[in-house]
């Protein structure tokens, strides 16, 4: 290669190392900076959060409820409005509480809440939840999930919701009738929790053949009677070792009948007293005359029937001293009559 090239390239190379190394003029916009995904606002730590309690479902035996209490926190440095989301396993619905309206995509999600909180304030929300189990289920445990939720739809990690449906136990039913009187008989019923917890609620079944009709207390076609009888749903807390008394009252004609009575639902109970049945009778027209006499109210004080009056006995004849003396004044007087006597034959004789 000859010099002048030498020398062209050379000088070509020097200029474009010093182009490169010429500072930025005054007055151009900088290049803009790297940003760390850690920096940007989604990934900020949610200040919203959300706890509940266990959930304990009870009362009505086919179809059980409990209220879920859930806790909502601002942890953040300003005041903010806080929301939670709910999500609940299948077998639960959400019927009443907690400002909540169903939630966008996700099948049975609700968000609820909303409510203006303070910096580190807080405010608890009472829903109720209830089994949706098409039949009755006990002795399950199913689980859901709060999280908290701030205006902007960020959400904190969900937590579980524990929702416990109630245990199967053992409860012992008693029953007697009465006598059918004037076309009405009393049952009489006894049903003892004998298991080791409280209960809040039972079903008793009552099944009547044709003129036998439950009049009270309320007794309802749910159905589950197929069509022979009606239910009485007790629904009341009963402790255990306690036992709910009361009395079923039933319109009777037509002689003797015969009605059973069962605890529903029966996959509760572990124990095999729970059915009796029993046999009305009577006699006569408009139901009969009672055969044996109607049970006694222990609270009505016993009455006494008015002592009557012997009648007057005719009189005995006279006992005791008197007749005594009056024998022995009698005895005298013969002795004194036989004495006189003798005495004169021998005055005769002389």
């Amino acid at each position: 290669m000859n010099r002048p090239l030498r020398s062209g390239i050379l000088g070509a190379a020097v200029l474009a190392l010093s182009a490169l190394a010429t500072p930025t003029i005054a007055g151009a916009a900088p290049a803009k900076p790297t940003v760390s995904p850690s920096t940007t606002a989604g990934s900020a730590a949610p200040t919203i959060l959300a706890r509940a309690d266990i959930v304990f479902l009870g009362g009505d035996p086919w179809h059980p409820s409990g209220p879920l209490e859930v806790k909502v926190v601002n942890e953040g440095g300003t005041a903010a409005k806080g929301f939670f989301v709910l999500r609940l396993p299948p077998n639960a619905d959400l019927t009443a509480g907690g400002d909540c309206r169903a939630g966008d995509g996700a099948p049975r999600t609700w968000v609820c809440g909303g409510a203006e909180l303070p910096a580190g304030g807080d405010r608890t929300y009472r829903l109720t939840v209830t089994s949706s189990a098409a039949q009755p289920v006990f002795g399950v445990t199913e689980w859901g999930s709060v999280a908290g939720q701030d205006a902007t739809g960020r959400a904190d990690r969900p937590t579980d919701v524990r929702i416990n449906w109630p245990d199967r136990t053992t409860l012992r039913l008693r029953a007697t009738a009465g006598p059918i009187v004037d076309g009405a008989a009393t049952i009489r019923v006894r049903v003892t929790n004998t298991g080791t917890f409280d209960i809040g609620g039972y079903s008793l079944n009552v099944a009547t053949p044709d003129g036998v009709r439950v009049t009270e207390p309320g007794c309802s076609d749910s159905g589950r009677t197929n069509g022979v009888g009606c239910e009485i749903l007790r629904e009341r807390r009963l402790a255990d070792g306690a036992t709910d008394s009361f009395d079923v009252r039933v319109a009777a004609t037509g002689g003797t009948k015969s009605v059973r009575l069962w605890l529903a639902p029966t996959n509760r109970y572990t124990n095999p007293d729970t059915s009796v049945t029993l046999r009305l009778t009577g006699g006569g027209s408009g139901g009969g005359a009672a055969t044996t006499a109607p049970p006694t109210d222990p609270t009505t004080p016993a009455t006494t029937a008015p002592a009557t009056p012997a009648p007057e006995a005719t009189e005995l004849p006279r006992t005791g001293t008197t007749t005594i003396v009056y024998g022995l004044i009698g005895v005298s007087l013969l002795t004194l009559g036989g004495g006189l006597l003798l005495l004169r034959r021998r005055l005769q004789r002389g």
